[in-house]
């Protein structure tokens, strides 16, 4: 069963980008080199392919040396990630030691981004506070990539992925707020008074299943793939996503999808409904990811792209398009090739 492609809300596009405004330093160069028409920038709902976004965090990391892509005052720089993990796993036998660890050791790289750990309970919170004037204009950014970069390292470590209590940001919810859900697997809360992701604590005493050496294959991918990597393959509505994927042309109805992962219909559409989405929000994300995928990476006429995702016509995959986008597949394309 082949990973379906997904797309990034540009939402998360312009906050990355925010590091350069910081910088008062030209986008556009990098936008080009991810092949991002700057069009879309503006466009409320626009999305771009994973494959897109990661090229755009990849290449802001590497030309600035800074992985928090110009986000600070002082770059955090290149391999920065690789040292808090090689100091954080290094003989350390549970998770709690691995994250008590982290957040000592992050104190060497930067005063800006204060982080902290602590129980309350039964639940673990690692809370990060600052910087405060830079931060203003995308207050979740950073958070997000702190968050989302140690929940993946802690799921691979304990060999499963976590179920959080909540994740917390200080900002208001962003225009892609939504998102989040796909980001981190809890409770979702805007305005908080502090940014914080809370651990189950029963997860802290689970031994670690990687070491050093098995420590280098993933880094190999971070933390540029952390960023952009946010589709959980354990998830019920990522199980029916790759299902409707694999019958494409063919549609799935909710019966048929209830029987290929052994639910009821009733079953099914509750448990979608605790992850925060509907079987019509799952099949219609899909259309619109492969779609935006055969646009970017394909020779295929518009009718053809219609007629591969399931469409009767491609005026009803128009106008799906362009609810989806903003724009219509052929001016989505466009922007593209002129880029």
């Amino acid at each position: 069963m082949n990973s379906p492609p997904i797309s990034v809300h540009i939402g998360f596009v312009r906050e990355t980008l925010g590091g350069l405004k910081l910088r008062q330093q030209d986008p556009l160069p990098f936008l080009e080199r991810a092949n991002i028409p700057r069009e879309l920038i503006e466009l409320p709902l626009a999305r771009i392919s994973g494959t897109q976004y990661q090229t755009l965090v990849l290449s802001l990391m590497d030309d600035l040396d800074d992985e928090m892509m110009g986000h600070l005052a002082k770059p955090l720089r290149r391999g920065s990630f690789v040292f808090l993990a090689r100091a954080s796993l290094f003989g350390a036998l549970s998770l709690y030691v691995v994250l008590a660890r982290w957040v000592k050791a992050h104190r060497l790289l930067t005063d800006e981004i204060h982080l902290s750990f602590r129980k309350e309970g039964d639940v673990a919170w690692i809370t990060l506070t600052g910087p405060s004037s830079r931060s203003q204009q995308h207050p979740t950014f950073l958070p997000v990539v702190y968050f989302k970069s140690l929940h993946i390292l802690a799921s691979w470590l304990i060999g499963e992925r976590i179920k959080l209590t909540a994740v917390r940001f200080t900002g208001p919810c962003p225009i892609h707020g939504d998102e989040y859900a796909h980001l981190f697997p809890g409770e979702i809360a805007f305005s908080a008074p502090v940014s914080a992701m809370g651990i189950p604590v029963p997860y802290l005493d689970r031994a670690v299943s990687q070491d050093v050496d098995s420590l280098h294959q993933f880094l190999r991918a971070a933390p540029g793939n952390l960023l952009w990597q946010y589709r959980a393959t354990d998830l019920l509505s990522e199980k029916i996503r790759a299902i409707l994927k694999d019958a494409l042309p063919a549609h799935v109805d909710i019966a048929e999808a209830a029987q290929a992962v052994g639910f009821s219909q009733r079953t099914l559409h509750r448990r979608l409904i605790g992850e925060g989405t509907n079987f019509q929000e799952i099949k219609d994300g899909l259309r619109r990811d492969v779609a935006i995928d055969c646009l970017d990476h394909s020779r295929l006429s518009i009718e053809e792209i219609a007629e591969h995702i399931g469409f009767s016509d491609a005026a009803a995959f128009y106008r799906a398009f362009k609810t989806w986008t903003g724009v219509a597949p052929g001016v989505y394309r466009q922007r593209t090739l002129k880029t």
